[in-house]
């Protein structure tokens, strides 16, 4: 059937123009798709929301390993270590045992010569004779300087079983005690001393510092003035009123 020209453009015309604009729009919205997929990743363009990815999506993107919160165990050093031990031990070298008496070697190399030769003797002269006196002291006496306060009163219980009425033993291993926190041990064998020698001044004074060192701040108040009034003029007198103005504040 021919149309008329009322009706518009003839047929023969207006199909070739409606395939051309047919083909422009398609063009059109293919360049629009491919600029929406190469900018968000979506037909849609910007703005619109992906969708949810599923297994296998190369979209899926690995998830960063936690970062670990690193804790020092307690009582480890948290300043940086060097790793160089003790000064003068070389690179490699195995740990030295601690040292048992001053004057060591760094790094633990023992005692010197003349202090290893004495200890050597003293302890030949106790194997002889388990009673010898004079070498319990001298032993005890050298781990007390050394402050190994443990070995020094083992030798002074062994003095002390030969000779329990010597002062200055027992004062020294009163404070032996004291340096290994027995206090209320080291009182006692303290007022064995002041029983039979009430103006010992070493036991006096020490008595004020076991006795403030267990809070008992009168006693100790009254034991550092009765060490001031048996020798107002020793050199301590000004260490113990100072105790005494501590412990009355």
């Amino acid at each position: 059937m021919q149309v008329s020209g009322e009706m518009g453009l003839p047929l023969r015309i207006a199909l070739p123009i409606f395939a051309v604009i047919a083909v422009l729009f398609v063009g059109i919205m293919g360049y629009f798709v491919k600029e929406g997929l190469g900018n968000s990743g979506t037909a849609l363009g910007y703005g619109a929301a992906a969708a949810p990815a599923e297994q296998g999506d190369a979209r899926i993107a690995a998830t960063p390993a936690p970062v670990a919160i690193v804790t020092d165990p307690p009582g480890t050093f948290t300043v940086p270590q060097t790793g160089t031990g003790p000064a003068g031990a070389p690179a490699g070298a195995p740990a030295q045992p601690p040292a048992a008496l001053p004057g060591q070697a760094v790094g633990g190399g023992g005692p010197p010569a003349p202090v290893m030769q004495e200890l050597v003797a003293l302890r030949a002269r106790l194997k002889a004779n388990p009673s010898d006196l004079a070498a319990l002291v001298a032993l005890s006496d050298m781990y007390f300087d050394a402050g190994k306060f443990d070995e020094a009163s083992g030798y002074y219980t062994r003095a002390l079983a030969l000779d329990p009425s010597n002062p200055d033993v027992r004062t020294d291993y009163a404070t032996a005690l004291h340096q290994t926190g027995h206090d209320l041990e080291s009182l006692k064998q303290l007022d064995i001393v002041l029983a039979e020698r009430p103006k010992f001044l070493q036991a006096l004074f020490n008595r004020g510092v076991v006795l403030r060192a267990i809070g008992r701040r009168t006693d100790a108040v009254a034991a550092f003035r009765a060490f001031i009034a048996a020798a107002p003029n020793d050199p301590r007198v000004a260490d113990a009123k100072t105790n005494i103005q501590d412990l009355s504040n």
